[in-house]
């Protein structure tokens, strides 16, 4: 679906920043629409993600499942461990979600010691 998906973000008239098999960021010239980052999954990971989503409307009220911020968290570990560049582009992202009221530390905690990133946890902690 990524094709369609950033099709439909262009037509409402947001700029494709980037693709890649995995993700796609999208902004817009109207600061309320702000950017809009996808994440594609393969089929093993979807049902592991997708059973405890919640279905949200984005871009011009299309509704698509959203993960639980913990597996949002976990994606931004595997990237950052992935790609060491992006430790200054996810951390924040991975702040934000320590700042939600409902979310799992110690679940988050857990994906960044099975990656070997504890040290950043706690790092990305001091800063929440």
């Amino acid at each position: 679906g990524r094709d369609r998906i950033v099709a439909f973000a262009e037509s409402l008239g947001y700029e494709t920043l980037h693709v890649s098999e995995g993700y796609s960021n999208h902004l817009h010239q109207d600061q309320d629409k702000g950017r809009v980052d996808f994440m594609y999954v393969d089929e093993s990971t979807a049902t592991k993600l997708f059973p405890a989503a919640s279905l949200k409307a984005v871009l011009g009220g299309l509704m698509v499942r959203v993960p639980r911020p913990e597996h949002v968290a976990a994606m931004k570990v595997i990237s950052m461990k992935n790609s060491p560049q992006r430790v200054l582009i996810d951390s924040p992202d991975v702040q934000a979600l320590l700042s939600l009221p409902e979310i799992d530390r110690d679940e988050v905690r857990d994906y960044f010691a099975r990656h070997g990133l504890l040290e950043l946890f706690h790092a990305i902690e001091k800063q929440s």
